[in-house]
């Protein structure tokens, strides 16, 4: 066996050791956790306010449906115009054209291309 095939086999074990390390150090935590009166209370409490969350939410999807459904349609809207953006961009740059961008408060963008 090779001096780095034996190095790999060490280091396989090195691994190993210290991956069941971290797991029975996880698992004495966990059980610090779970140990304690009071964080068993505030994970209960935090259940029921997450449960309480999510009935509002569902809600106020129902209520403002229509509403929400625009906002996916917006959503997929400006990913697909960044898209094309993108996609003129990186034509225009593989033509060796410069790019630049101005927005409403005249700050100008030059995409720079980073290899």
């Amino acid at each position: 066996m090779s001096d780095v095939q034996i190095r790999i086999n060490e280091m396989h074990k090195e691994i190993q050791v210290a991956l069941k390390k971290r797991k029975d150090l996880s698992q004495v935590i966990k059980d610090a956790f779970l140990g304690r009166k009071e964080y068993q209370d505030l994970m209960e409490d935090l259940e029921k306010l997450r449960a309480r969350k999510k009935e509002i939410e569902t809600g106020l999807r129902q209520e403002y449906a229509s509403e929400f459904n625009d906002l996916d349609s917006v959503k997929l809207d400006v990913k697909d115009m960044k898209m094309v953006l993108s996609d003129l961009m990186w034509n225009e740059l593989l033509k060796n054209n410069s790019i630049e961008v101005v927005d409403e408060y005249e700050n100008h963008y030059v995409p720079e291309v980073v290899v």
